[in-house]
């Protein structure tokens, strides 16, 4: 009886070995064609390539990748994608600490804690999205032989498939600055508490493998809830919009603020608005609030047109 125990192990664990090589050999076949795509089209490259993992996982680090489009380059020390080998439709990509960012002629450095992305799929022919996370500790950007551009203390971004074919985007920003946007002197905190939203995407097609040929178009947006703290600026938004035959944002959203002047303080801040209309648009939005500065105002897309309350603030988004 032992011996047939003893034996049939030994023959699983020689079929999980074979399961395991046919599967890294075509892992490293996979990347090494990824790689070799990248390198002719001029669009990227990377240094070695290492297999690990077995016997319950798959585990390819890339170092040096790096990946360049137009004014777009991005270089990292290593990235790490890993799955189990018994599930392999669960990934995890994870990202070396320090990484850089080209846009144009600005180059980021950027430094993170523990940042990674994990992907789910739904285990079909299809393999449509599940779901699909990315996740940073603190992390904090700077330019390049300048000062800093940007840190938080959170970042995290979750999309997930919904009834109806929707899908639902959870993300949030916590414990933020961003001195190379900011601007004096309106008196504000030089770090935001929060930002965060919750939306339902209406896509014209579902994400899955045929998504690169469907190309999924987004149709809309719904605001389940939307929130800004940021010291004396606080603004709430809810509502939906859709994209109109055009492609323009068409709908409304319902902002709440308990200190309209401070929302205002702070877009001028961040340099969202010029002076000169920021005192155009105070000048509107007073007689709209309460005494004590609290307000609630539409944000209305119609007819390709962006409205904030009674005010037009110009042409609307496309969504398309």
């Amino acid at each position: 009886m032992r011996r047939r125990l003893i034996s049939a192990l030994v023959a699983l664990a020689v079929l999980a070995a074979l399961g395991w090589g046919a599967g890294a050999f075509a892992l490293r076949q996979g990347a090494d064609a990824a790689l070799r795509s990248l390198r002719d089209q001029g669009r990227g490259n990377a240094g070695a390539v290492t297999l690990a993992g077995f016997p319950g996982a798959f585990s390819l680090r890339l170092d040096t990748p790096r990946l360049h489009q137009g004014l777009l380059a991005w270089q990292a020390e290593w990235l790490r994608l890993s799955f189990p080998s018994y599930a392999p439709w669960r990934m995890r990509l994870d990202l070396s600490q320090a990484q850089t960012l080209r846009i144009g002629l600005l180059q980021y450095l950027l430094v993170s804690e523990n940042m990674h992305a994990a992907l789910m799929l739904r285990p079909g022919a299809t393999l449509a999205l599940e779901s699909a996370a990315v996740v940073s500790g603190p992390l904090h950007a700077s330019l390049d032989g300048g000062g800093p551009a940007m840190a938080a203390d959170q970042l995290a971004l979750t999309l997930a498939a919904a009834e109806g074919g929707d899908y639902r985007l959870d993300a949030s920003l916590a414990g933020f600055s961003l001195p190379v946007l900011l601007q004096a002197p309106y008196g504000l905190a030089e770090r935001g508490e929060l930002l965060s939203a919750r939306l339902v995407l209406g896509l014209s097609a579902p994400l899955d493998r045929h998504a690169q040929a469907t190309a999924p178009k987004l149709l809309s947006v719904g605001v389940e809830a939307a929130s800004l703290r940021w010291g004396e600026a606080q603004l709430a938004a809810e509502g939906a919009v859709r994209a109109d035959a055009n492609g323009r944002a068409e709908g409304q959203i319902t902002l709440s603020t308990p200190d309209w002047r401070a929302v205002v303080a702070l877009a001028l801040a961040l340099r969202l608005v010029q002076p000169p209309y920021g005192a155009a648009l105070s000048a509107e939005l007073a007689p709209l609030a309460s005494a004590d500065g609290a307000l609630t105002i539409e944000l209305g897309f119609r007819g390709g047109m962006a409205w904030l309350g009674p005010v037009l603030l110009g042409a609307a988004p496309y969504l398309q």
